[in-house]
């Protein structure tokens, strides 16, 4: 089964972004363009994984700045 991501953008309502009720669960290359967008609206987030992930998909969301929890 292929490893899903949830961007959880940070907010004053749930600051620490552990809300994932309401978040897609996307495949990598959508995950990292939500991530990509975030960053580029100038936004924190946290990213949680559903399964492996590599570490090239680990480090590809931490340099864009992401709190990583699995």
């Amino acid at each position: 089964m292929a490893t899903t991501f949830q961007i959880i953008a940070l907010s004053s309502l749930d600051p620490e972004g552990r809300d994932t009720r309401d978040e897609p669960k996307l495949l990598y290359p959508d995950a990292l363009k939500t991530a990509q967008e975030l960053k580029s609206q100038g936004k924190a987030f946290r990213v949680f994984a559903a399964g492996d992930y590599t570490e090239e998909q680990h480090r590809s969301f931490v340099n864009l700045g992401a709190v990583f929890a699995s």
